[in-house]
C-alpha cells in the first residue's frame, strides 16, 4: 500500500514538472522562437515607439485659440501659409511678416500671432496635444528631441539641444521654408502631431484667424473728440470675443490682482518701474489714457481689448516689463478679459 502510494506521488511530481517546462517552452518559443536573441520572435518588431510618458490624447474640444467673434478683424490663413511667410522673412520675434489669406487678403503679422500653433490643444485635430506638451523647456528630461516650442528662443534655438546650450540643429532651414525641418516633419512627411489619425488634418495643417488686413493695419488711428489719435498696442491682432460678452467687475478685481497688479500697480494706480523705457514706468490704468475712454461702453472695452488681446511692447530701447498678449495666447480666458475690461472700466468711473 505504502509503495503503490510513493509511486503515485512520484507519478504526479513528475508530470506537474514537466507541464511547467512545457508551458515556460511554449512561452520561450512564442516570444523568441528557436534563436537565443529574440529577434525572430514572433512579436511584432518596433521600428519606432513614442515618448513612453506621451498622455491618451483624449482631451475634451476646445475653443478654438482665436476668436470666434464677427466683430475680429483677423485675417484666415492655414498654419502651412503662415509659418512659410514668418520663417521665408527672416523669422524675426518683433518684426512684422507679410502674407495673403484665404480670402486673398494681404495681411501682416508677427512671432505671437503663430505661437498657438504650438501651444495650443485640440487645434491639429479633434483631442490633438499641443506640441509643447511634448516639445519643451525639460531638455534634460522629457523633451521630444530636445526641442523647446514654448518660446521664440527655444523655436529659433532649435532641436537636439544639450541643457545649457543656447544652439541646437536649426529647424527653420536659415530662413529657406522648403528646406526647413518644420516644415519636413509638419507638411511633407506629416510625422507630428503624434497620434496624427489618417486624413484628419488638411495638408496645410489647420486654420485659424491670425494677424490684420494691411487695409486695417494702415488705416488711421481715429481721432477723439479733442483731436487726439486713440492710444493702439504697437503689436498686430484684432479683438476677440470679450467684446461681446458681460464683464463682472468683482471677478474682475481678483484677476487683476492675480495678474496684472504687478505691473500696473494697485488698483491700477501704477507707479511701477519699467527701465530701458521712454518714460521709465509702466502706463497707470487709474485713470487710464483718456484716448481709451469713451461714453459707450463697447467702444471702451474694444479700446482695452485690443491691448489685452494681443499685449503691447513700450516705446524704448529695451524695456523691462513688456506686456504679454493675454488673449492670443490663452493667458486669460475671454470671460476673464471681459470681467478685467469691466472693473477697469469701474476704477475710472
Amino acid at each position: 500500500m505504502i509503495r503503490h502510494f510513493k509511486i503515485w506521488v512520484t507519478t504526479l511530481g513528475l508530470v506537474l514538472a514537466g507541464l511547467i517546462l512545457f508551458f515556460a517552452g511554449s512561452l520561450y518559443v512564442g516570444g523568441c522562437s528557436y534563436h537565443n536573441n529574440c529577434v525572430d520572435g514572433g512579436r511584432a518588431q518596433f521600428t519606432h515607439t513614442p515618448i513612453a510618458t506621451l498622455i491618451p490624447a483624449t482631451l475634451p474640444a476646445n475653443a478654438l485659440p482665436f476668436p470666434s467673434s464677427s466683430s475680429s478683424d483677423n485675417c484666415t490663413v492655414t498654419a502651412q501659409v503662415l509659418l512659410s511667410a514668418w520663417v521665408s522673412a527672416g523669422f524675426s520675434e518683433t518684426q512684422a511678416f507679410n502674407f495673403t489669406d484665404l480670402n486673398n487678403v494681404a495681411c501682416e503679422a508677427s512671432y505671437t500671432d503663430l505661437q498657438p500653433l504650438f501651444s495650443q490643444s485640440n487645434l491639429w485635430y479633434s483631442g490633438s496635444l499641443a506640441c509643447t506638451d511634448c516639445h519643451n523647456a525639460a531638455l534634460s528630461k522629457a523633451a521630444s528631441a530636445q526641442l523647446d516650442l514654448n518660446s521664440y528662443a527655444g523655436v529659433v534655438a532649435g532641436s537636439h539641444r544639450s541643457p545649457g546650450s543656447t544652439t541646437g540643429v536649426d529647424i527653420l532651414g536659415g530662413g529657406d521654408w522648403q528646406a526647413s525641418t518644420l516644415n519636413q516633419v509638419l507638411f511633407v512627411t506629416h510625422q507630428m502631431p503624434y497620434g496624427l489619425p489618417a486624413n484628419s488634418v488638411p495638408a496645410g495643417g489647420p486654420t485659424i484667424l491670425a494677424g490684420l488686413p494691411l487695409a486695417v493695419v494702415n488705416a488711421t488711428p481715429e481721432p477723439t473728440p479733442s483731436g487726439e489719435e486713440i492710444a493702439r498696442p504697437n503689436t498686430p491682432g484684432g479683438t476677440g470675443s470679450a467684446v461681446d460678452l458681460t464683464g463682472d467687475p468683482v471677478v474682475g478685481k481678483q484677476i487683476y490682482i492675480d495678474n496684472c497688479q504687478m505691473c500696473h500697480g494697485t488698483e491700477g494706480k501704477g507707479d511701477v518701474l519699467n527701465p530701458g523705457t521712454d518714460d521709465g514706468t509702466v502706463p497707470e490704468l487709474n485713470p487710464i489714457d483718456s484716448t481709451l475712454v469713451s461714453s459707450d461702453y463697447s467702444t471702451y472695452a474694444y479700446n482695452m481689448d485690443l491691448f489685452i488681446q494681443n499685449g503691447s511692447r513700450p516705446a524704448g530701447v529695451n524695456p523691462s516689463r513688456v506686456m504679454p498678449p493675454w488673449g492670443s495666447q490663452n493667458g486669460l480666458t475671454q470671460q476673464q478679459i471681459a470681467d478685467v475690461i469691466a472693473y477697469i472700466i469701474n476704477l475710472n468711473k
